[in-house]
């Protein structure tokens, strides 16, 4: 899922939500985890006021892939 956001494929709000709830569910109690979940939970592809876009979100969501790879 992450790699389909990563790429470009899908960044739809959607697929944020899937991620969301995995991470979510997996991770409930990793601080760093938890921000992502707080940060795809404040996604809007366009971004605004309090909202992340898709670049912030693609890099947080890199970042939160490295760290499962070396988890």
């Amino acid at each position: 899922m992450i790699a389909r956001f990563v790429s470009g494929e899908d960044t739809s709000i959607e697929l944020a939500n899937e991620i969301e709830a995995a991470i979510d569910d997996a991770f409930e109690h990793d601080d760093f985890m938890q921000e992502t979940v707080e940060m795809l939970a404040m996604y809007r592809p366009g971004g605004g006021e309090f909202l992340f876009d898709v670049p912030e979100m693609r890099q947080r969501l890199i970042e939160t892939e490295a760290r499962l790879r070396a988890k």
